[in-house]
C-alpha cells in the first residue's frame, strides 16, 4: 500500500505544480470539455483512480476542472472504498482538504450550522 498521485486538469493546466507532489502516477488532460462531455470525462478519471488505488493504495486528487465535472467524479468516488485525498489550489500552491467526516455529517443533521 502507497501513496498514488493522480492529476485531472481541464482547461487550466496543473501539473506545473506536481513537484510540490512528488512523482504524478497518472494524469487526465483535457483542453476543453463541454457540459455533454462531463459524464464521460468523469467515468474516465473515475476507472484511473480507481486502478490507482487498487491493493489499497492512497490516492492524493489534484482537481483543476469545473464543479460539475468535480461534483459528478465525486459522486462515484463515495460510492467506493477507495482513500482519497483532495486538494484545492489555493495562493498559488494546492493545500490538502480536510476529509469530510462522519461527525460533520451529524453535526448538520442534528441542526449545527456552519457558515
Amino acid at each position: 500500500m502507497g501513496k498514488r498521485i493522480f492529476i485531472l486538469e481541464v482547461g487550466r493546466p496543473a501539473m506545473e505544480y506536481a513537484a510540490q507532489f512528488g512523482t504524478v502516477d497518472d494524469v487526465l488532460s483535457v483542453h476543453h470539455v463541454s457540459v455533454l462531455e462531463i459524464p464521460e470525462i468523469a467515468a474516465k478519471a473515475f476507472a484511473k483512480i480507481m486502478a490507482l488505488a487498487s491493493g489499497g493504495n492512497e490516492v492524493h486528487l489534484v482537481l483543476s476542472c469545473p464543479q460539475a465535472l468535480a461534483f459528478e467524479l465525486g459522486q462515484a468516488l463515495g460510492l467506493s472504498n477507495a482513500k482519497i485525498v483532495v486538494y484545492q489550489f489555493l495562493h498559488g500552491r494546492y493545500v490538502k482538504v480536510p476529509p469530510l467526516t462522519r461527525e460533520h455529517l451529524f453535526a448538520v443533521r442534528g441542526g449545527g450550522r456552519h457558515e
